[in-house]
């Protein structure tokens, strides 16, 4: 597994146990962006708790949910130690990124109360 204590700190921060399913998902999601029919498969994990537990990991802030149109959502691992930041899907490679802080930023009355951002476009790389 690549870098889970830096997660298991993170579950714990955030008042969640390092269960065996947990690090099934955190492990997939290191990978890449995944479906939640991508983690079913990847994990071996019931469809159930694979819900339960992704919907426990976008409570913490350790997973972001990208509604993607037309097609099934994809779950992202945020990165270690992130504040608020934007998203960005490719509709192309199907990638998702945690932008930079700073890279994306509203002004004024606009930025106050925002939960989430989420950009979606073509990526530098597939442009």
């Amino acid at each position: 597994m690549r870098n889970m204590g830096g997660i298991e700190n993170r579950l714990h921060e955030c008042g969640l146990r390092c269960t065996e399913p947990r690090r099934c998902i955190i492990e997939a999601l290191q990978k890449g962006p995944h479906t939640h029919a991508q983690l079913l498969e990847e994990t071996g994990l019931d469809r159930v708790t694979v819900y339960r537990n992704l919907q426990a990991l976008q409570k913490a802030g350790l997973v972001y949910r990208v509604p993607v149109e037309g097609s099934e959502n994809v779950y992202v691992l945020c990165r270690e130690g992130s504040s608020f930041h934007a998203h960005f899907f490719c509709e192309r490679c199907h990638q998702a990124y945690c932008l930079e802080p700073g890279t994306f930023w509203l002004t004024g009355s606009w930025g106050e109360g925002v939960k989430r951002v989420l950009l979606v476009g073509v990526c530098p790389q597939c442009r």
